[in-house]
């Protein structure tokens, strides 16, 4: 998994760097008319820099948000997030938190 989490580093942002496993998590979502999604995810942590370039034919913008900025968003606007982000988010606050901390303050 972690080649395979390295490719796609590479080829969705065009960035090479060290990333530590966290946990794993399968979740299921539907998108009304659109289908649904149930997935196996990896969840990773690791630093980027800013200048990243990412394939604009896998990603249409990037970000870059502290965790109480993007608390604040996911709070007044979930539903422009994506139902697996939204777990995962919540789920690195609540159970690794220390991890977590290594790489943004979430204090």
């Amino acid at each position: 998994m972690d080649i395979a989490t390295a490719r796609r580093l590479s080829d969705e942002l065009n960035i090479e760097t060290k990333l530590e496993y966290v946990y794993r998590f399968i979740y299921q979502a539907g998108f009304g008319g659109e289908g649904s999604e149930h997935e196996l995810c990896h969840v990773y942590l690791g630093r980027t820099p800013t200048d990243v370039h990412p394939n604009d034919s896998e990603i249409a913008a990037v970000r870059f948000l502290s965790p109480a900025t993007l608390d604040r968003e996911m709070g007044e606007h979930a539903r422009e997030f994506t139902p697996w982000f939204l777990k995962e988010w919540q789920e690195l606050k609540e159970n690794y938190r220390e991890q977590l901390q290594r790489y943004c303050d979430v204090s």
